[in-house]
C-alpha cells in the first residue's frame, strides 16, 4: 500500500471527532480489513480534518461552529500520491474516499466537478491553502499542482470511456471500496476501536438441529419432502464446484427447509459467512423467520425489512443507566443495519437488490457483507421480466467476483435458466416431483363467461351456497372492495371478509389469523382479497376466482386452494379464472392474455401445470425486448441512472400515492407527536455531539417504525385536505373522530368519494 505518513508521528492534538484522536481512528478504520484499497482509502479518506477549521468546529468549547468539508481534500492528495494517474483499482479509492460521506453520483459528472480549474476554485476558494496545511502536517513530499489535477478530469464526451475505467468489475470494485470505507468509519465511532468479527456459522451443528427437527414435523407429506431434500443434497454433493442452484419444486415439497439445508451443507464445504434468504414480500418474511427460529439461536438470526426493530444485543453487558441504555441503542441500531453482527438473514429482495443496484450510503454500508456468502432467492418468479436478464447477468458476476453461492427456487421459476452461466449453473431437483399425487390438489379452469361483476358474485354466492370455503382474487383494490360491499349486502357480514394492503398492518394480520383459524376449524367463509394472499399467507380453501392476471400470479392463487392436499376436496378443488373484470396493475405486454388462452386448455389439474408454465416462460422471454435495461448503465458507472432505472422498473414510486396515519384509537396520534416533538426539539439543541445526535436519530427511527404498523398508503388526492402527521411531513393523518369517514376494521381505508361501500 502507498504509506503517506507515520500515523504515530500525528499529535495527539489533531482530533477526528471531540475528544479523540485522529490517528486512532483512522489507525482502527484502516486494520478493520485485511484489504489494500481499504487501506488507501482509510489513510486519505480524513485527511481534510487536520485542517484549523475542522478541528475549531469539532471543539466542544468552541460556541461559533461552522460547517466545514474535508472528503475533497483527501480525494485530491490521493490523485497526486499516485502521480496523477487513475487506474480502476485507484478510481475505485479515490471515488470512495471523495464521497463517503455522501451517495455515488455518475462518474461522468466528475468533468464538470474537477475538470475546469477555475470552476473548482470557485466553489472551493480555500482548497489550495488547506491542501498546502495539510502537506506541513504529514510531511507530504509531492508538489500538489491544482492544474494537472484538473487535466485528469478533463474530457471530450465521455470521461469513463477515455480513462479505461468502465466495466461491470469497476462497478462493483468502487461500490465494495465503499461500503467497507463508510462501515469502518461508522463503526469506528460509534465503538472507538476497529471491527473484527471472529463469529463463524457452525453448519455441522445446525444440519443436525434442523435435522432432528424434520424428523418430529411429520406428515402424509413427509416421504416427499424427505425423498427430494435427499436428491437436492445428492445432486449438490455431485456438482460443488457449481455456484447457482435451481430448485424447482411444486408447492408441498417443503423448500423453506430444503434451502436452508443445502445452504447450511454449502456454508460447511465452501466456508461461507453467511446465509442471507431474501422473500419478495414482509408476510413471507416473518413466517420465514418463525420457521428459521426452530434452528437458530437470536445471537445467530436477523430479520430485517423496512420494519425492523433493534435487535438486542450482548444484553448482560447493559447496566440501568439511562445513558448507557442509549448508548447500547445506538450500537445496536448500527450492528442491525449493517449486518455485520449476523450470520444467518432473513431480508426482503428489495434489501438484496437494492445492494446490487442502488448507489446510497444508507444501502452500501452492508454490501461487503454479501462476499463468500450464500444467498437464498425464494419465490423468484417475482423479478420483473423486464430485469430478468440483468439480474441473470449480475447474479452470474457476483457469483464469481463476490464469491457468492445462490439458491434459486420457486414452483414456477421462470425461463432465467436459459440466460444464468452455463459454466457455474445446475438444477438439482427432477421434473417427477411435479407429476406425484400430492401436487394434484386442484384444477385450473378457465371461463370466460364469468365476465361481469354481477356474475362473478353470483359464480361466488353459487360456491358458497355449497358449504365451500371461497377465495377471490382482484387485481385492484377498488374492485376487492366493491365486491366484499355486493357481497355483504346481499349475504350479510359474518362470514365474509377483505384483505388489501389498505389495511394497516396491524388489522391485517388479525384479519389472516381470524381466517386461518376458521379455516382449520373448516367452516365456511369467503374471502375476497388483493395480491397480498399470493404468496407466503399460509391459508387453504375449497376453491378459488382470479380475475385474469400473468400466468404466475394465477399458479401463486391457485396454491391456496387445497393447499393441504384433503381428499375429501380433491376432486372438486379448483380455481376458476375468469375475464379481467375491475381495473387492473398489470400491462397488456405482461398479461398475455390471448397468449395464455391459447396455450391451456380450458381444464387442467395441478400435476399437469409444467409443461405448459415451461411454454409460458419462453413465450414470455420472447416477448422481452433483447436490450438490458441496467448493465450498460452500470458499465458506464452511472450510478445514479442505474438505481432509478431499477425503481422504475422494479418497485416502481407512483408520485400520487400518500402515506395515511389511521388512528385507530382515540389519543394514540398525539402520544406519538408528543414523543417526536421531545425528540426533534433535543435535536435542535445546540452544540450537540455527534453521538448525542445519532442516539436521537435511533430514537426518532424507531417511532416512525411503530408508528408504520398504522399506516396505509393511499391516493394523494384524496388527502390532501387532511393534517399533516407532523410539522412539514408527507405523512398525513385520519383522526379518530372522522374515523368512520375513510377506515374501517372490515373494510380497511376507502375514498371518501365512494358512496355505495358498506361501512361499519
Amino acid at each position: 500500500m502507498i504509506l503517506i505518513v507515520n500515523l504515530f508521528d500525528i499529535d495527539e492534538k489533531y482530533q477526528s471527532h471531540p475528544n479523540y484522536p485522529y490517528r486512532i481512528h483512522i489507525k482502527n478504520i484502516a486494520d478493520s480489513f485485511d484489504d489494500e484499497k481499504h487501506k488507501q482509502s482509510a489513510m486519505f479518506h480524513d485527511l481534510g480534518k487536520l485542517c484549523k477549521d475542522f478541528q475549531t468546529y469539532i471543539n466542544p468549547d468552541n460556541p461559533n461552529k461552522q460547517k466545514t468539508t474535508h472528503a475533497i481534500l483527501g480525494a485530491l492528495l490521493y490523485v497526486v500520491k499516485n502521480n496523477y494517474q487513475l487506474d480502476k483499482k485507484l478510481f475505485a479509492v479515490f471515488l470512495s474516499v471523495l464521497r463517503h460521506h455522501g451517495n455515488l453520483n455518475d462518474v461522468n459528472e466528475l468533468s464538470e466537478e474537477f475538470g475546469d480549474e477555475d470552476y473548482l476554485l470557485d466553489r472551493n476558494p480555500e482548497i489550495e491553502d488547506k491542501l498546502s496545511e495539510i502537506r506541513d502536517i504529514i510531511s507530504f513530499d509531492e508538489t500538489v499542482e491544482l492544474e494537472e489535477i484538473c487535466d485528469c478530469f478533463v474530457s471530450d464526451e465521455n470521461f469513463v470511456e477515455e480513462n479505461n475505467l468502465g466495466g461491470i468489475d469497476s462497478y462493483y470494485q468502487i461500490k465494495e471500496t465503499f461500503s467497507k470505507l463508510i462501515f469502518a468509519d461508522k463503526y469506528e465511532a460509534i465503538f472507538k476501536q476497529k471491527y473484527t468479527n471472529d463469529k463463524t456459522l457452525n453448519a455441522e451443528k445446525y444440519i443436525k438441529r434442523l435435522e432432528t427437527h424434520l424428523s418430529k414435523k411429520t406428515n402424509d407429506l413427509s416421504p416427499v419432502r424427505n425423498s427430494a431434500r435427499t436428491d437436492i443434497l445428492e445432486k449438490f454433493s455431485q456438482n460443488t464446484y457449481k455456484s447457482i442452484y435451481i430448485i424447482e419444486a411444486p408447492t408441498g415439497v417443503g423448500k423453506t427447509f430444503t434451502a436452508l439445508h443445502l445452504a447450511l451443507e454449502i456454508v460447511k464445504q465452501k466456508k461461507k459467512n453467511r446465509i442471507i434468504t431474501a422473500l419478495p414480500m414482509t408476510s413471507i418474511i416473518d413466517q420465514t423467520y418463525v420457521e428459521y427460529s426452530k434452528i437458530f439461536e437470536e445471537d445467530v438470526l436477523l430479520k430485517y425489512h423496512h420494519l425492523t426493530s433493534l435487535k438486542p444485543r450482548n444484553a448482560d453487558e447493559r447496566n440501568e443507566e439511562k445513558s448507557e441504555q442509549d448508548y447500547y441503542k445506538q450500537k445496536e441500531s448500527f450492528l442491525t443495519k449493517s449486518w455485520s453482527e449476523d450470520n444467518v438473514i432473513i431480508t426482503t429482495f428489495n434489501q438484496i437488490l437494492n445492494l446490487f443496484y442502488s448507489n446510497r450510503n444508507r444501502d452500501l454500508i452492508k454490501l461487503w457483507t454479501l462476499r463468500n456468502s450464500v444467498i437464498i432467492l425464494d419465490e423468484i418468479q417475482a423479478i420483473p421480466r423486464v430485469l430478468l436478464k440483468d439480474f441473470a447477468k449480475t447474479i452470474s458476476f457476483l457469483s464469481k467476483a463476490f464469491d457468492i453461492d445462490f439458491i434459486l427456487m420457486s414452483a414456477t421459476v421462470p425461463e432465467i435458466k436459459d440466460l444464468l452461466d452455463n459454466e457455474i449453473t445446475v438444477e438439482l431437483l427432477d421434473n417427477k416431483y411435479f407429476s406425484k399425487d400430492f401436487n394434484n390438489r386442484y384444477s385450473l379452469i378457465f371461463d370466460k363467461s364469468i365476465d361481469s361483476e354481477e356474475r362473478l358474485i353470483e359464480a361466488i354466492e353459487n360456491k358458497f351456497g355449497e358449504n365451500k370455503s371461497v377465495l377471490t382474487v382482484a387485481n385492484s383494490k377498488p374492485f376487492a372492495l366493491q365486491l366484499y360491499s355486493k357481497l355483504v349486502e346481499n349475504n350479510g357480514k359474518n362470514d365474509i371478509f377483505l384483505l388489501s394492503a389498505n389495511f394497516i398492518p396491524k388489522h391485517r394480520k388479525e384479519i389472516i389469523s381470524e381466517i386461518s383459524r376458521k379455516l382449520k376449524n373448516r367452516e365456511k367463509l369467503i374471502l375476497i382479497s388483493t395480491q397480498v394472499v399470493e404468496a407466503g399467507v399460509d391459508l387453504d380453501f375449497d376453491c378459488g376466482f382470479r380475475e385474469f392476471a400473468p400466468f404466475y400470479a394465477i399458479v401463486q392463487t391457485a396454491g391456496r386452494v387445497n393447499r393441504e392436499n384433503r381428499k375429501e376436496v380433491k376432486e372438486s378443488a379448483s380455481l376458476i379464472v375468469c375475464e379481467q373484470i375491475g381495473p387492473s396493475p398489470y400491462h397488456n405486454n405482461d398479461l398475455l392474455q390471448e397468449e395464455v388462452e391459447e396455450l391451456l386448455p380450458k381444464n387442467i389439474r395441478e400435476n399437469n401445470l409444467l409443461p405448459f408454465l415451461r411454454d409460458y416462460f419462453k413465450m414470455s422471454i420472447g416477448r422481452t425486448p433483447p436490450e438490458m435495461k441496467l448493465i450498460s448503465k452500470m458499465e458506464y458507472l452511472e450510478f445514479q441512472k442505474t438505481v432509478y432505472t431499477f425503481n422504475a422498473n422494479f418497485m416502481q414510486k407512483q408520485p400520487w400515492i400518500m402515506q395515511l396515519f389511521i388512528e385507530i384509537e382515540d389519543g394514540i396520534y398525539e402520544q406519538f407527536y408528543e414523543k417526536l416533538e421531545i425528540l426533534y426539539e433535543k435535536l435542535r439543541e445546540k452544540n450537540l455531539s455527534l453521538d448525542k445526535k445519532m442516539e436521537i436519530k435511533n430514537e426518532i427511527k424507531e417511532i416512525y417504525k411503530q408508528i408504520s404498523q398504522f399506516v396505509v398508503n393511499v391516493p394523494q388526492k384524496e388527502v390532501v385536505n387532511n393534517e399533516e402527521f407532523y410539522k412539514n411531513s408527507e405523512m398525513k393523518v385520519c383522526r379518530f373522530d372522522n374515523l368512520k369517514e375513510c377506515y374501517s376494521e372490515k373494510t380497511g381505508y376507502y375514498s371518501p368519494q365512494i358512496k355505495s361501500v358498506v361501512i361499519f
